[in-house]
């Protein structure tokens, strides 16, 4: 059976059409769930995050970002709780946007080679990074010596 340049186009059209419903059901479904402030791991509270989702040919990617204020000897989320755990999957893109509070401060993980810009008080920078290895990863802050101060958290990589 030998197709027309018209029946080509309307099998085209259609391929088109549902993969335009299928990415529009990704995204709805990425954008409705709903998830716990809690660790399963520990039960305590986790960092709040902001989700985004890109929807990809190939692929959804879930970005995950944290705001961090680096204050003297302590990473803070929600101006209160310090050196929160940071909690992701495997294969999230991870984003810090990091505020210096007081002080002259970083953020640093060394295995996913992500590294802010050092910043003082008032400023702000950001880094992302994909998060493609599972495990616990300590983050940090490298400037003199406020990591060895207790100014450090966990990456935890489910």
């Amino acid at each position: 059976m030998v197709l027309g340049l018209q029946d080509k186009i309307k099998i085209n059209a259609k391929i088109f059409f549902v993969l335009a419903i299928l990415a529009l059901a990704v995204f709805v479904t990425g954008c409705s769930s709903e998830e716990s402030n809690e660790s399963p791991a520990t039960g305590y509270a986790v960092a709040d995050i902001k989700e985004t989702t890109e929807v990809t040919q190939q692929n959804t990617i879930e970005t995950k970002t944290f705001i961090l204020v680096g204050e003297n000897f302590k990473f803070l989320i929600d101006g209160s709780r310090e050196n929160p755990d940071l909690v992701v999957n495997q294969g999230d893109k991870v984003r810090i946007e990091f505020k210096s509070g007081q002080g002259f401060h970083d953020f640093v993980v060394d295995e996913f080679n992500a590294k802010t810009d050092r910043i003082k008080d008032g400023e702000s920078t950001s880094v992302e990074f994909v998060a493609d290895k599972k495990g616990t990863f300590e983050y940090y802050c490298s400037v003199g010596s406020h990591r060895q101060m207790g100014m450090k958290g966990k990456l935890i990589v489910n």
